[in-house]
């Protein structure tokens, strides 16, 4: 049985179309698969033209406003950065907690509620100095990823200074133990006088 294909227009056997279910029903695709193999080839070597209209704002603008995107038509974003980024802050705004389970999942591979349920646990306090703050972050190993405990900005940055290097650490605790050098008098002398 022959069947017309809605993008090319030319008559073909129904063995030529893509079969799909949807709710149960099985149909045939009114595109033929060569048409649909066209539309969905990897466009990333085309010659790329000087710019592109934003789907969002509607201004043709130069190609360099526009990220990189693999399955776009010319490997292009059809959307400009300045919409994307715009598009990106409602979103913040409009859902900021999917936002914070998507980038704990992503980062640390912990989900928002994991995160609440750590917090819980420590009290709302830094695993370290006992600080409490509203926003604590994660800490992990960046060697294997492995999350350890939730720790205020302040004692995560000295971790991450000390290089996660209990040598380093050991030898700082050492230094600030150590009696203090005594001051020269002249010096606070000259600090009292101004």
């Amino acid at each position: 049985m022959l069947r017309t294909c809605t993008k090319c227009g030319t008559e073909k056997p129904e063995s030529e179309f893509y079969s799909v279910t949807q709710r149960g029903v099985t149909r045939l695709r009114r595109t033929c698969q060569e048409c649909i193999k066209a539309q969905n080839r990897d466009h990333s070597g085309d010659a790329k033209p000087d710019g592109r209209t934003c789907t969002k704002c509607g201004m043709y603008k130069p190609i360099s406003p526009f990220h990189k995107h693999k399955l776009a038509q010319y490997g292009i974003d059809p959307m400009c950065q300045a919409c994307r980024i715009e598009r990106r802050r409602e979103y913040g705004r409009k859902y900021p907690e999917r936002i914070r389970d998507t980038d704990l999942r992503l980062r640390y591979g912990i989900s928002l509620a994991d995160y609440h349920a750590m917090h819980a646990r420590q009290n709302g306090q830094c695993a370290i100095c006992g600080t409490s703050e509203e926003k604590l972050v994660v800490d992990h190993n960046h060697k294997t990823g492995q999350v350890h405990e939730l720790l205020c900005h302040l004692c995560n940055a000295m971790i991450g200074c000390a290089r996660e290097d209990v040598a380093i650490l050991t030898s700082a605790v050492a230094y600030l133990q150590r009696e203090q050098r005594p001051e020269r008098k002249d010096a606070r002398a000259t600090i009292s006088a101004l």
